[in-house]
């Protein structure tokens, strides 16, 4: 924790030491002429071969943070987020397709592994992060070590794009603390050590809008290029990030005219772009109304908020997901900035910052559903003007700490972030998983009814090393149009205790785990407990359930097992996936 708070601004101090700026001047010149930046220049100009060593050191900095991050995240399988844990699962179905390579029937491939593993949502998000994910799998070995490495690795992403980005407006200090800002927001911060979609997304947008400033301010065309595949990719990890469409289509009028929409680069990158997008395109609207039922029914969301606070919504949130000083900062600069001529930008990068946050917040602020996190692809320009106003008024006075000053500070939010919103995690079903498949028979079923079903049958495909055994979500066979979340209405089956115990036994799940006290204000779920303290099973042990976070759904974690062998041959329910409107 302290390297990672006090560490930046001591190495940058010893940087800017005026004998060792000398030396690495010369490493400068090395680096420069070497056959390797030579042959980087060509696509990706000013990239690597234009840096100062400066910015080497920035970014061997931002790495040594992300590592440092990377060490200190829980990453034993204890995943509190139910998204998450389905993320990863989603990566683990990849992994396991490439695998096998079912071209002939890819289809019941993938409806015999929900029936296996009924925690995958492939399909209705879309699939760049779950191929990433597959990939690091295929290094690694599946594991949450593995997805949070990946996830870690777009924030490493995320970090030098951000930086590169604001090198175009600031020196590397500077530049350097803008980007600390940025991977330092409180919201940036908690969902970027989980596997979570945003921060991926985020990564690529960044860099889209890197190249697609270098070719506002006159790059070649194959700037133009890069950021229309960045943008593509982005869409394709997270399909809310195609609001940036929009952004670079208004920003080119402005920056190079109108005439600038006809140029025959601009129309090549468009029709590679719709090219590109079709595939992705298909798949939402495919999906659409599955995905329009989920996120409605998702019980973080503020789904109630229309009209007027619709619109207020997120300028509210703000604080809590940037920090009160980079938005005090941002706010300070706005004001200042038509009494003071310093403080401006270029038209172009004006424009462009401009309708960067303007189109985005408008974008997010129609769409119903909304969470806080949802507006982090907007935020990179308040952390970034936030530090221009210190930085450009510190010039005017001549202040020699002024990138002393603006380090603290980022280096401040980035702790407190840190400090404050560690990442959550909740032991128990991983440790149930791990139990239940060293005692289960092979070939056969667990049953289980809890709250993180995700977790536990990640931990089941992750950890187990029990391929031959299935997972039985008892939620399946207790209740019915159930979407997504319990918390969007549900309705009981009418089961009593002997018919919940046969149920289990026709389905040849030999062990059952359930979490105490969890829904038993419903009449099914009451049956389920009747039917597992009966003679019919006997009670094999107790896993406590503990998390770092005061949630509600902790308890405990009990393994049953039935009395009856069962057969040796995984038989899987009649699954009703009420998002796609089909039985299995």
């Amino acid at each position: 924790m302290r390297a990672l708070t006090i560490g930046p601004l001591l190495w940058w101090q010893l940087l800017t030491q005026s004998s060792l700026s000398t030396k690495l001047s010369k490493e400068k010149e090395f680096f420069m002429a070497s056959p390797v930046a030579e042959r980087t220049k060509g696509w990706l100009t000013g990239l690597v071969a234009a840096s100062p060593v400066e910015d080497y050191t920035a970014i061997g900095l931002l790495a040594c943070v992300v590592a440092g991050l990377y060490a200190l995240l829980p990453k034993n399988g204890d995943i509190w987020w139910m998204d998450a844990s389905r993320h990863a699962m989603n990566g683990a179905f990849i992994l396991d397709f490439f695998h096998q390579l079912p071209l002939r029937h890819p289809v019941e491939f993938a409806y015999d592994y929900y029936r296996q593993y009924p925690a995958l949502t492939i399909g209705f998000y879309p699939p760049l992060f779950s191929v990433a994910l597959a990939a690091f799998y295929a290094l690694f070995g599946v594991s949450e070590a593995a997805a949070l490495l990946c996830e870690l690795t777009f924030l490493f992403l995320l970090a030098c794009g951000a930086y590169r980005l604001s090198r175009h407006w600031l020196d590397s200090a500077p530049a350097l603390g803008a980007t600390l800002l940025v991977i330092g927001a409180p919201e940036l911060l908690f969902w970027g050590q989980q596997i979570m979609l945003d921060i991926p997304a985020y990564a690529f947008l960044i860099w889209a809008a890197e190249f697609y400033l270098r070719y506002l301010k006159g790059a070649p065309n194959r700037c133009l290029y890069l950021a229309t595949l960045f943008t593509v990719a982005a869409v394709y990890t997270k399909y809310n990030a195609i609001f940036f469409v929009a952004v670079m289509a208004v920003a080119l009028p402005c920056a190079r005219g109108w005439r600038a929409l006809f140029d025959p680069s601009v129309l090549r990158a468009a029709l590679l772009g719709a090219f590109l997008m079709v595939p992705v395109a298909a798949i939402f609207f495919i999906f659409a109304r599955y995905n329009l039922q989920q996120a409605a029914a998702a019980p973080v969301a503020e789904t109630t908020v229309a009209g007027g606070a619709a619109f207020i919504y997120y300028a509210a949130v703000l604080p809590a997901v940037l920090s009160w000083p980079t938005v005090l900062l941002a706010c300070g600069y706005l004001i200042l900035l038509p009494f003071i001529p310093g403080l401006r930008l270029s038209r172009a990068d004006m424009l462009f910052l401009i309708a960067w946050v303007v189109i985005g917040y408008a974008f997010y602020s129609a769409i119903a559903v909304k969470e806080p996190r949802h507006i982090l692809f907007i935020t990179y320009p308040l952390p970034l003007v936030a530090v221009l106003l210190l930085d450009r008024l510190f010039m005017r006075v001549r202040w020699r700490w002024r990138s002393q000053v603006v380090m603290a500070l980022a280096v401040g939010v980035f702790a407190a972030s840190l400090i404050t919103r560690p990442v959550p995690y909740v032991m128990g079903p991983k440790e149930s998983a791990e139990i239940v498949a060293r005692l289960a028979p092979p070939d056969t079923n667990v049953a289980f009814w809890g709250h993180l079903d995700g977790t536990f049958i990640y931990a089941m495909r992750a950890y187990s090393g029990r391929p031959d055994l299935g997972v039985v979500r008892l939620d399946k066979i207790m209740f019915h149009d159930v979407a997504i979340y319990f918390e969007a209405g549900l309705k009981e089956n009418d089961l009593t205790p002997a018919r919940i115990t046969d149920e289990i036994t026709n389905l040849h799940a030999q062990y059952v785990v359930v979490q105490t006290g969890y829904m038993n204000d419903h009449p099914t779920v009451q049956a389920l407990e009747a039917a597992v303290h009966s003679d019919k099973f006997i009670e094999t042990q107790r896993i406590a359930m503990s998390s770092n976070y005061q949630f509600t759904n902790i308890s405990e974690l009990v393994i049953y097992r039935l009395v009856a062998d069962v057969p040796h041959s995984r038989v899987s329910p009649p699954l009703e996936i009420k998002l796609l409107g089909k039985t299995l």
